[in-house]
């Protein structure tokens, strides 16, 4: 008996040791990372930058931004800040969208495949629709098919291999609402991420899991879910808003379970409903933390992590007060690197990142003109190993 205590013991101590304590991960504020910024010059029909993805494209980073949710596509350069390209779909004719833009990819400069948000499948190449099919209807997740702009920037569609996509289920009701409610909670849905193979037209839903006690601890609130997906070398990165626990998923079979190391304590204190007239809303409390993202930096193999730690102030409401976030860095194993705070004051939020060749940008807190939009860039070199 004693021998096996000792074997175990040895085992917790081994364990222990290869895990970096949250005193060794360096703490610093994010001015620290700031090189420089970015200005998107708008035009007098833009009405804002709404970043859904970034390429690198002959050389050059390209933004793809959402300019009009019906059908307008706008690109534009990250060296120059100028709009080089802009696509606008038409309503009507061979070539014709339907509907709200739900989720977009961009294949470079000529490809663009998309989802409305009544689960319609389009397929274009070089402004020829060249597909459009119903995903399957059956499907009872409302707003799965929505580009959420509530929740982070979450990519939740993801192209896996030539045909096949994956899109995160995300049942929810605006957090903007007149009605509270009426949702499919997460404790009656076992698939949460959907399969759609557009050259067969053929869908399917697979199971993920859940943090242990993460049902029972956050089964009635709607900003507990969905989850946050990333989706690298045919493995999916599964990380919950109120978790730390991230799960490593092949084929759906979880490969590696771990706890991203912080030294921050996240306070999982859940949302509230906040009514203003006749409409209520679905906000994190002040005290609350979630996870907002979590991303992949192809350019310095490492991953990022952002987070929202608090608020602060007398405001009755989000808007109305500090937001105070963390943007965590792992290397390629997950291990934490460092980690970094930074605030939005009243009346602005994190609202746009992505990542680039030469380091990771976010819109500033505050935007001077209405015909620029302006980002920081982030210098993320020192972490990477390329």
């Amino acid at each position: 008996m004693k021998r096996i205590y000792l074997y175990l013991l040895a085992f917790i101590s081994l364990f222990s040791c290869s895990e970096k304590s949250s005193e060794q991960i360096y703490q610093g504020k994010l001015e620290e990372l700031i090189v420089g910024e970015l200005i998107i010059k708008k035009d007098s029909l833009t009405k804002g930058i709404e970043v859904k993805q970034a390429i690198y494209y002959q050389d050059i980073d390209i933004i793809v931004s959402l300019a009009d949710r019906e059908r307008t596509i706008q690109y534009y350069s990250v060296q120059s800040g100028e709009k080089v390209k802009e696509v606008k779909l038409p309503l009507d004719g061979p070539n014709s969208f339907k509907g709200y833009i739900g989720l977009l990819i961009a294949g470079g400069m000529d490809s663009l495949t998309l989802v409305n948000s009544d689960g319609w499948f389009y397929d274009y190449y070089q402004g020829q629709r060249i597909l459009v099919e119903r995903i399957d209807p059956e499907l009872e997740f409302p707003n799965t098919y929505s580009s959420s702009i509530y929740y982070g920037r979450r990519k939740n569609f993801t192209n896996i291999s030539e045909s096949l996509y994956q899109i995160s289920v995300s049942p929810l009701i605006s957090p903007s609402s007149n009605f509270f409610g009426k949702t499919k909670a997460f404790n009656k849905i076992e698939e949460w991420l959907i399969t759609f193979d557009s050259k067969g037209n053929k869908t399917a839903t697979q199971n993920i899991v859940f943090p242990f006690g993460y049902k029972s601890h956050f089964l009635d609130d709607h900003l507990s879910y969905p989850p946050i997906v990333e989706f690298l070398s045919n493995k999916n990165y599964i990380l919950f808003p109120y978790s730390d626990s991230i799960f490593v998923m092949s084929d759906f079979k979880v490969k590696n379970k771990k706890v991203l190391g912080s030294g921050i304590d996240f306070n999982y204190a859940g949302s509230e409903g906040v009514v203003r007239g006749e409409y209520g809303y679905i906000e994190l409390k002040k005290e609350a933390s979630s996870h907002l993202d979590f991303l992949y930096d192809k350019y310095r193999d490492i991953f990022i992590r952002i987070s929202k730690i608090n608020e602060s102030g007398a405001g009755e409401t989000t808007r109305e007060r500090t937001k105070h976030y963390l943007l965590s860095v792992f290397d390629s194993d997950l291990n934490p690197l460092s980690e970094y705070t930074f605030e939005y004051g009243p009346g602005s939020k994190l609202e746009n990142y992505f990542i680039a060749s030469d380091g990771f940008y976010l819109n500033k807190a505050e935007q001077k003109s209405e015909d620029e939009y302006e980002f920081w860039k982030i210098d993320l070199s020192r972490f990477g190993d390329n």
